[in-house]
């Protein structure tokens, strides 16, 4: 498998490469369609994000030692969060600018933009007026108008704790490179406090995104996998390519509580009694705080809570306890979702109207047909062709075993819930961004076994993972 696996990616390096299909990129450019633009600027050193690469397969080589294991998870957290770092050090202006550059830009992400305006300045009436605006940040704030307000406060409140101490923007601009006053990038009409919210926004989701490792290594064990393997499994998250190209993309930081309350879900199941009821609320909160950042979590949560649960289903009883423990996390999580309309907002008007903008921009001028299948090319891009490729042959094996397993169930699990994503056709071009919280699931469910995956299995998979999104850094635009 892992020598497929490569092949693979050394065809789709050479079409990265050469351009040869530029479909590969997507069908056609936005509007209305989507197509990843191929790189017009010159790239800065690659030896960081070599480097960078290279120490998580040093990482992986050393996993089976003693002394390594307590470490591997909160290394492999910090290698993903270098590698970013690294990738990002191949746009011409640097990776601290760059981080910079794509939070303080208003159609990539917007949420910023929103959060230094007079709209946000008053955090609590933004909230209650928050259904009242998307409308018109349908033009000033593109993503901002399709999210909840989460995103937006966030950055609302990183500026204002900037405001209250100076000292904290002069250190942030500071480690960044950048001078107080007078900026070369961004533009000079950001204050200070709101370009030091901007790069240390940005860096804390990037932050987030390379903690995914620690849910992603309780997933493994969940399904089979000893430590060593788990602790693998979780090191290779860090050069997945859409983990590594989307800094500093909100989705990042989803990948965090979604994955997380997989994980505490899985964890449940495990436990007994109120142990058990405990993780499961745990579940609720992380996915209350998920619903708050996008209004497609559900959709995350759902897929990650079944693919939790479906090892524990071997009789009837155990549905019963699992449908229990969802249901707790469901409470939990609907209750947090609700709360802020203690203070006036209106969750329900807020989700119709960004749900009817999201409907009227990005999906219904886009052609379900076509997105059927390059939904799927898109997705095997991004969570990196050597998943891809092992993923869909462990599934196809786990739906001939019988008896199945724990990790067969897993895997069927995932299986069931991206074939129904990908018929509802609700998303249509950019899942490499879009579905990113999905892919701690399968990155679980295409190599995490009982009794692996094993060294020598992970270093082919994690070499094979840098060299194409080292490649897609060299030659696409991402994001």
């Amino acid at each position: 498998m892992p020598l497929l696996a490569v092949a693979a990616t050394l065809v789709t390096l050479a079409l990265a490469v050469s351009d040869a299909w530029p479909a590969l990129r997507g069908p056609a450019p936005y509007p209305p369609e989507w197509q990843w633009p191929r790189r017009s600027t010159a790239v800065g050193p690659l030896g960081p994000a070599l480097a960078a690469g290279l120490a998580v397969l040093g990482l992986i080589a050393i996993s089976s030692l003693a002394k390594a294991r307590r470490l591997a998870v909160p290394a492999a957290i910090a290698l993903g969060f270098a590698f970013q770092l690294a990738i990002l050090g191949l746009e011409p202006e640097g990776p601290m600018p760059a981080v910079m550059s794509q939070t303080v830009y208003r159609t990539a992400t917007s949420y910023l933009t929103v959060a230094a305006s007079e709209q946000a300045r008053d955090p609590l009436g933004f909230l209650r007026r928050h259904h009242e605006l998307l409308p018109e940040l349908r033009k000033t704030g593109k993503h901002a108008s399709t999210h909840p307000p989460g995103p937006v406060l966030f950055f609302r409140g990183l500026i204002a704790a900037c405001e209250r101490w100076p000292s904290l923007t002069r250190a942030v601009l500071l480690s960044g490179g950048f001078e107080e006053s007078n900026p070369r990038r961004p533009r000079p009409q950001h204050p200070a406090p709101v370009r030091a919210a901007a790069l240390l926004g940005g860096l804390l989701i990037a932050f987030a995104g390379a903690a995914t490792a620690w849910p992603i290594e309780r997933l493994a064990r969940a399904a089979g996998s000893d430590p060593p393997s788990a602790a693998r499994v979780a090191a290779l998250w860090a050069v997945v390519p859409a983990a590594a190209l989307m800094t500093p993309m909100l989705d990042q930081a989803l990948c965090l509580p979604v994955a997380g309350a997989a994980a505490c879900l899985a964890t449940a199941a495990a436990r007994p009694g109120p142990a058990a009821r405990r993780w499961a609320a745990a579940a609720g909160v992380l996915g209350g705080l998920a619903a708050h950042l996008s209004y497609g979590a559900p959709v995350f949560l759902a897929l990650g809570g079944l693919a939790a649960l479906a090892p524990t289903l071997t009789s009837r009883e155990a549905a019963r306890r699992a449908l229990a423990l969802a249901l707790i996390a469901a409470a939990v999580a609907a209750a947090l979702w609700c709360l802020p309309a203690a203070l006036g907002h209106h969750p329900l008007t807020s989700l119709r109207t960004a749900l009817a903008i999201h409907r009227d921009e990005y999906t219904q001028p886009r052609r379900y047909p076509l997105w059927l299948a390059f939904n799927l090319v898109d997705l095997a891009m991004f969570l990196g062709v050597p998943v891809a490729v092992a993923w869909v042959l462990r599934i196809a094996r786990s739906a001939r075993r019988f008896p199945r397993g724990p990790v067969d169930r897993l895997r069927l699990a995932t299986a069931a819930g991206l074939a129904a994503l990908v018929l509802s056709g609700v998303t249509r071009g950019e899942v490499g961004r879009l579905w990113l919280p999905l892919m701690p699931l399968l990155l679980v469910a295409a190599l995490a076994r009982p009794g692996g995956p094993g060294r020598g299995e992970s270093l082919v998979y994690g070499a094979a993972l840098a060299a194409l999104t080292i490649t897609m850094a060299l030659y696409w635009q991402v994001p």
